[in-house]
């Protein structure tokens, strides 16, 4: 028998102003990080797309799904970075958020060594609720006034803002995203907080090591995550990454293992998540598939 996730949490949620929604943090988001950080362009002036998809809880009913599409490239002679991004999250029975926006980054040489890169993306958010697409546990529960009667969209304008700081071994980030929306609701995000940081060093003629720390702040919600990558030859990666739970340090939150390949201008991934941690009572076969190319644009 399968498994079924409980929707009805979602339909209560609908009347309340500041739900728990909040971005979701992508295990192979490095490699293209404007959904998170506008500044996050520049690396190659070929025109740069991005695919990613994860899919949580195989088995499970209405379990979450994400799509990424990112589209970047850069103009050397005007220092500036631009792009577009486009996500769609399904969060459960007939929920769904879609986002496109624009990207726009501007570069400084601050000398030979650092690059300071200033980003702005704005677009907008398409929500969508459909209440006959829940299953009601509670007979007690129907033709209250607490569960919506019919099909909703809600469209808004988004914008995000962030900083990123590079050198060739490292770079370091600040961002914010939905920076106009004070609260979380059913049709969309409220305002997060980003910082990261990450490195890029090598160990031998074949061998580099790429260690990184990210932490993501909305509301009373704090996520941190710690993870190491290997890279052989430019050509093969793999890597751990460990979500801690910071309410208690001793019971490890999620542990996502990933392996990669990158041949010419092309690059694929793929990622797995396990939950280890005591209060984690959903599947561990949580998966996330990248695929990225690069054209050039002559």
């Amino acid at each position: 028998m399968k498994k079924k996730l409980i929707i009805l949490f979602f339909a209560l949620a609908y009347c309340l102003t500041n739900v728990a929604q909040q971005d979701l943090l992508l295990s192979q988001q490095f490699f293209s990080r404007i959904a998170k950080n506008p500044a996050g362009t520049g690396n190659s002036e070929d025109i740069d797309l991005f695919l990613l998809g994860r899919m949580q809880w195989i088995g499970v009913d209405n379990a979450p799904r994400t799509f990424l599409l990112n589209g970047t490239t850069y103009f050397e002679k005007l220092k500036s970075g631009v792009g577009l991004s486009l996500s769609y999250d399904k969060i459960g029975a007939g929920h769904s958020t879609t986002n496109a926006k624009a990207v726009y980054a501007y570069h400084i040489d601050l000398n030979e060594n650092y690059i300071l890169s200033m980003g702005i993306s704005a677009g907008a958010n398409f929500g969508y609720f459909d209440p006959f697409a829940n299953e009601l546990r509670d007979e007690d529960e129907f033709g209250k006034n607490t569960f919506p009667q019919e099909k909703e969209t809600k469209i808004t304008p988004d914008f995000d803002l962030g900083f990123e700081l590079t050198s060739l071994h490292w770079l370091f980030g600040l961002s914010s995203t939905h920076i106009t929306n004070n609260t979380s609701t059913t049709f969309e995000s409220g305002r997060h907080y980003y910082a990261y940081a990450r490195g890029f060093f090598p160990l031998s003629g074949r061998w580099d090591i790429a260690p990184a720390l990210v932490y993501m702040h909305r509301n009373k919600t704090n996520v941190m995550e710690l993870s190491a990558m290997g890279f052989y030859n430019r050509l093969i990666w793999g890597g751990v990454t460990w979500r801690p739970d910071l309410y208690r340090a001793a019971n490890p939150s999620m542990m996502v293992f990933t392996l990669g390949l990158e041949w010419d201008k092309y690059r694929f991934g793929y990622s797995y998540d396990l939950n280890p941690g005591s209060r984690n009572h959903l599947p561990s076969n949580t998966h996330e598939i990248l695929l990225s190319v690069r054209f050039g644009k002559k």
